[in-house]
């Protein structure tokens, strides 16, 4: 891998990866059309399990997401071709009752789709990593708090930089959390944890969303313990604990590359604070959104493709790194790692690499890949 080796949102080892494709809501009694590393993929819910196709019809290649679900089937909108979970074609009604489909007329799975954490994830190929955790989901006293997804022009990669970057605080969040933060980031730690890594640190930050600042019992800019966990490709899980509020934020952010030019982002928190109080809730999430807001407004000014990655032996040629940027090196080292691993699997005949829709799923594994779990 050359130095200057940017991750795009369509670069090919990326199918190796769990990536969110909707919230769990979006996706009913009907299907639905989604987009994932440039392509498009169909979601269903069919015999109240989860399926998921590349959104196009072996027959004439018109998309199955114009179709509808019929129990345990999904019928192609043009000429009534049905589909079970599996892909298998049960039905072409051109050719009649009992008349068997044509062997190759089989929808497309993807290695495998599953429901958790209030969204709907999809993997073209084997996974080199599991699901991120949420620990906080299910402890007592916690609300779970949705923002509407976002969308951004910029890649993936750049925004879960910019998740971890703690130094761009005082510049892009002057009216919301940067507000009198140091601009000095001291040394803080970095622990690989699988191909993935987690970083400590201690931080004096603004916390406006403390009702006690109001009142002017506490301070605006208190201490702040940081624990960021991620996972590749772009699972990530901020728990901030501000101990002199008494009060733990805990931010899910989760990154769907739909396309070269496009990125959803899915953000969750989960406050153990709000007492479950509905209109604290909104707050709450209104203050995220602004927060999120000022991310986006500076990411879609960046004039990149894609997010400049690091080979073992060295920096990239396009970037210069600081102290302060340890998690965001970490970052680009998981992510040319996972290159790196899809580019050692051995080709196959079909030209895909192994692990990828070439390796048949076996029962088991679509059973335990269809399991539901909401939280």
């Amino acid at each position: 891998m050359g130095l200057t080796h940017r991750l795009k949102n369509t670069t090919a080892a990326l199918r190796h990866g769990w990536h969110p494709v909707a919230r769990s809501g979006e996706v009913a009694d009907e299907p639905v059309a989604v987009r994932l590393l440039g392509d498009p993929w169909v979601i269903a819910r069919l015999d109240d399990g989860l399926a998921a196709f590349a959104d196009r019809c072996p027959h004439r290649l018109a998309p199955l997401s114009a179709g509808r679900v019929d129990a345990r089937e999904l019928v192609c909108g043009y000429h009534g071709w049905r589909f079970v979970a599996s892909g298998d074609c049960t039905a072409v009604p051109a050719l009649g009752p009992g008349v068997p489909a044509p062997k190759r007329a089989k929808a497309t799975p993807p290695w495998g789709v599953v429901e958790r954490h209030g969204l709907i994830w999809l993997a073209p190929a084997e996974p080199f990593t599991d699901l991120i955790e949420i620990p906080e989901a299910d402890e007592a006293g916690f609300d779970s708090v949705w923002l509407e997804p976002s969308r951004s022009s910029a890649c993936a990669g750049l925004l879960a930089d910019n998740f971890l970057d703690t130094a761009h605080f005082p510049f892009v969040h002057a009216d919301t959390i940067g507000a009198g933060e140091d601009t000095i980031v001291g040394p803080y730690r970095v622990t690989q944890d699988g191909d993935g890594f987690v970083v400590q640190m201690e931080q004096r930050v603004a916390n406006p969303e403390d009702p006690k600042v109001a009142t002017g019992d506490h301070p605006l800019v208190q201490r702040r313990w940081s624990t960021y966990v991620y996972r590749p490709p772009f699972m990530l899980r901020l728990r901030l604990e501000y101990p002199d509020a008494g009060m733990i934020n805990t931010i899910q952010f989760c990154l769907q590359p739909e396309d070269a030019g496009s990125t959803r982002i899915y953000t969750r928190l989960l406050r153990d604070d709000l007492g479950g109080d509905a209109a604290r809730r909104a707050e709450a999430a209104r203050f995220e959104q602004a927060v999120l807001d000022e991310d986006l407004a500076l990411q879609e000014r960046f004039d990149l493709d894609g997010l400049p990655l690091i080979a073992a032996d060295g920096d990239p040629a396009e970037e210069v790194s600081i102290r302060a940027d340890a998690a965001g090196v970490a970052l680009r080292r998981a992510l040319a790692s996972l290159v790196d691993q899809a580019a050692r699997l051995p080709a196959t005949g079909s030209g895909r690499s192994a692990g990828g829709r070439d390796r048949p799923l076996t029962a088991a594994r679509r059973t335990e890949f269809r399991r539901t779990k909401i939280r």
